[in-house]
C-alpha cells in the first residue's frame, strides 16, 4: 500500500480512551504537537530529537485531539502517544504502516490494548 492510498488509520478498543479514534496522516518531516510538549518539558531540541526518531519517510498520524501514531527508527517501533506526548503503546514492526496487532502497554497504560484499522481509499 502506498502513503497516497492510506486515507486514515483507526485506533479502537484500547484502555487509554484518548487515543481511540480516527488518525489522519501526516507529512514525516511536520512535527506532531504532543512530540513538541514533551521535547520542550524535558528541555530537548524538538527538530533534532525528530529528526533522529522519524524516518522522514512514513507518514505519521494524528487525531482531532493530537494523539498521534509515529514509527520511531531508533528502536523500530510504532508508538500511539496520547496528546500530552506520553506514549502508551508500542509495537516491534518495520512496516510502512503500523499493524493491526501485537501491540504492547508501556508501564501505567491501561488494558485492553489497542488494534489498528488501516483505511484505504
Amino acid at each position: 500500500m502506498s502513503i497516497a492510498a492510506c486515507k486514515s488509520i483507526l485506533v479502537r478498543g484500547s484502555g487509554e480512551t484518548s487515543v481511540n479514534g480516527a488518525f489522519a496522516p501526516r507529512n514525516p518531516l511536520d512535527i506532531p504537537a504532543g512530540f513538541a510538549r514533551t521535547c520542550h518539558e524535558m528541555n530537548w531540541p524538538t527538530d533534532v530529537m525528530w529528526k533522529k526518531l522519524s524516518d522522514g519517510k512514513r507518514p505519521w498520524f494524528e487525531s482531532e485531539n493530537e494523539s498521534y501514531v509515529y514509527w520511531n527508527r531508533a528502536d523500530g517501533k510504532w508508538w500511539i502517544d496520547e496528546p500530552s506526548g506520553a506514549g502508551k503503546y508500542i509495537v516491534f514492526n518495520n512496516g510502512e504502516f503500523p499493524p493491526n496487532t501485537g501491540w504492547t502497554g508501556l508501564p501505567g497504560a491501561k488494558t485492553p490494548l489497542p488494534t489498528v484499522e488501516i483505511i484505504e481509499d
